[in-house]
């Protein structure tokens, strides 16, 4: 194991290894949602909703937050330095810790007066355990990363989305089976991510104790050259600006969480009505997660590289890299959000039983296209050496989103909602690619990207007249006919998409080449231009 370290075929391996595991858990973190919600109804997936924005913060900070921290000062500052940053990151990420699980287990009264809902009490302070879990695993991650070492961190974060989700609906459906509450089904769903969490630190332990590294034999380390406040003041800022970028979405998911609910019921509605209108409207979030999978990948993959082609003064191969991330993106965004949009009823249907809340759900899904394109221009800016601007604007956002809730939600319900999302992520996508674009990095070009647009009118006019024909030969709107009519959208929107972007030429052929299977839709294309002259 040790001397793998030392391989950079296993350092490639491992850091492939470490994105495809990140990627297969966002992937389960989204898709458990649906049969989630087919156990517990609506009303149940918006308890649940309501506390998930708390674990999705330890999740994120215990996987791609706090771990690339520590394993970045350590490979940047030296063997010498190695037991100051373990010492003081250990007791910075203990002391946070111990904070947000006294905020959240003593305040959660007061969080759930917020809330307007005194029965999500308990829910609020089990998910609170969760954040104890943190600074052992955190620590492990990052030094495991630290010698090059991807497979534990990688092993360790799917074993624990897998023993969440495992548990969590195998819970809930014995829980609802058995004659539970919602309330107490909600609590089982909770004490899955603490299961989650501790098996994932149990693997972690028997990992370390695996691998126990050695310093080399006769080796003399130097004096520390960094001091505790040098270390403390890295730590702090890493926490102000990339996990505030990190946890951009469940910043807006905690602002619906505390508000939408109660201003529901301020306008008049029950308290039955209210909550299954909220749970109505989460139905959006594992669309929004699915959408936006491919560009948390390119952005995760982009920080590293960018950084150092920085380093090594490669302008024009950042330049490149930054305008073909950034189409990349918007054809995945936009793309993603028109066919989902066009297809949505159906989807509803297939997924969810019913077609509620579809209206609301259309406009929520415009947010996958300003999403994808904000997260990728983060992380782009994170690169290029500018962490602060970023996370301005997503606070920024936030407050946009957090003012035109309580604007909007009075007048239009959760379309009010609906709408408050999708003009908080435009407003991080807008102000992200002026300053790019002010830098130098992108033109007005790929500001405004007509043909990726045309292309996604073209599969939008493909998909609604072919739902208007299937509606004309399938009549009914039962589940198995939504499920066919779902997939079949799929395949035909996207071949309809894909025809257009290489008809109008969206990619040259050197940018398909930097995209992953882009060399085989280029030799897809270059073999129907031989037959037909394209």
């Amino acid at each position: 194991m040790k001397n793998a370290v030392n391989q950079p075929h296993w350092l490639f391996q491992g850091a492939v290894i470490l994105t495809i595991a990140g990627l297969l858990s966002k992937v389960l973190s989204a898709v458990y949602r649906v049969p989630f919600q087919n156990i517990v109804g609506d009303t149940g997936f918006y308890i649940y909703q309501q506390v998930y924005p708390f674990l999705g913060i330890a999740i994120m900070l215990g996987t791609t937050g706090y771990p690339v921290m520590v394993s970045k000062l350590l490979s940047e500052h030296g063997e010498e330095n190695r037991r100051i940053i373990t010492r003081v990151s250990l007791v910075y990420i203990s002391l946070l810790s111990l904070v947000l699980f006294l905020c959240l287990y003593i305040g959660a009264g007061w969080i759930s007066d917020l809330m307007a809902d005194s029965e999500l009490i308990l829910l609020i302070q089990m998910s609170a355990f969760v954040f104890l879990f943190l600074p052992l695993t955190v620590m492990l991650r990052g030094v495991f990363q630290s010698d090059g070492m991807m497979l534990p961190t990688a092993i360790s974060q799917l074993v624990e989305q897998l023993i969440r989700v495992g548990v969590l609906l195998v819970l809930s459906f014995y829980l609802m089976r058995h004659g539970y509450s919602l309330y107490e089904t909600g609590v089982g769903a909770v004490f899955s991510s603490i299961a989650g969490s501790a098996v994932s630190l149990i693997l972690l332990l028997f990992l370390w104790l695996t691998y126990r590294k050695q310093p080399a034999s006769g080796m003399t380390l130097k004096q520390a050259t960094l001091r505790k406040k040098d270390v403390l003041k890295s730590l702090v800022l890493y926490t102000l600006t990339i996990c505030v970028s990190g946890l951009f979405i469940l910043w807006m998911q905690m602002i619906d969480a505390f508000h939408l609910y109660a201003l529901l019921r301020s306008e008049g509605l029950s308290e039955t009505e209210a909550k299954a209108a909220k749970g109505v409207y989460d139905r959006g979030q594992p669309f929004l997660q699915l959408g936006t999978v491919f560009a948390i990948s390119i952005g995760t993959s982009l920080v590293p590289f960018l950084s150092s082609a920085l380093r090594e003064g490669q302008h024009e191969v950042i330049r490149q890299k930054v305008r073909t991330s950034f189409k990349t993106t918007s054809v995945l965004g936009i793309g993603s959000a028109v066919g989902l949009i066009c297809i949505l009823s159906s989807v509803n249907i297939m997924l969810f039983r019913n077609d509620l809340g579809t209206d609301a759900l259309q406009i929520f899904c415009i947010s996958i296209a300003f999403t994808s394109i904000a997260i990728t221009q983060t992380a782009l800016l994170q690169g290029l050496g500018h962490p602060v601007y970023p996370a301005v604007v997503i606070i920024l956002s936030v407050l946009v989103k957090w003012g035109l809730t309580f604007a909007l939600v009075p007048l239009f319900g959760i379309h009010g909602a609906a709408w408050s999302t999708v003009c908080g992520y435009l407003t991080a996508a807008m102000c992200n690619a002026f300053y790019l674009k002010r830098k130098g990095w992108i033109s007005m070009r790929e500001l405004f990207p007509v043909e990726i647009l045309l292309s996604a009118a073209f599969m939008a006019i493909v998909l609604v007249g072919y739902q208007a024909l299937f509606s004309w030969i399938i009549p009914f709107e039962k589940r198995p006919f939504s499920v066919l009519e779902s997939l079949t959208s799929v395949f035909i929107g996207g071949f309809a998409f894909l025809y257009s972007i290489l008809k109008l030429e969206v990619f040259t052929d050197e940018e398909w080449r930097l995209i992953p299977l882009g060399e085989k839709i280029l030799y897809f294309k270059q073999m129907r231009g031989n037959r037909n002259g394209w």
